[in-house]
């Protein structure tokens, strides 16, 4: 007996779901080792104690899940906030602590699927870093 492909998707757990964002993480990874240099003690605002948010538990859940990208790409995006908020005022700020501005907490804790966080975290880390960033050609940027 054959089951409906909807059923069967139904059937298999969320997780196994964890998509890849499709991005060359290598790229991402050496990034967040320059990055590191100036801006290592910036933190995320989340926690993973227990999350209850639908992208919070989507991102927690996707540190050391080789078939997921999203903490990684959100501890980039951390990082690149930060320092575009620095070079935008010219004043250093509190990296334990730095301010939260725009929509884009808003706009990440409304997602629901890794798809959502995937296109918010890199069109978030493109415009904080411009062509510096290891996705700019994603969105049409050129790297520098």
């Amino acid at each position: 007996m054959r089951l409906p492909l909807t059923l069967l998707l139904l059937a298999v757990p969320q997780l196994a779901f964890a998509q890849s964002c499709n991005v060359d993480m290598p790229a991402v990874e050496k990034r967040i080792a320059e990055m590191e240099e100036f801006y290592d003690d910036v933190l995320s605002d989340i926690s993973c104690d227990a999350p209850t948010i639908p992208a919070h538990i989507l991102m927690c859940d996707s540190i050391g899940d080789a078939n997921s990208n999203l903490w990684r790409m959100g501890r980039l995006d951390d990082m690149a906030s930060v320092y575009a908020y620095e070079n935008a005022t010219g004043t250093e700020t509190n990296h334990a602590n730095p301010p939260r501005y725009g929509s884009f907490i808003e706009d990440r804790d409304a997602c629901t699927d890794a798809a959502c966080l995937c296109d918010l975290l890199i069109e978030h880390t493109n415009d904080s870093l411009g062509g510096g960033s290891p996705y700019a050609e994603q969105l049409g940027q050129p790297k520098a």
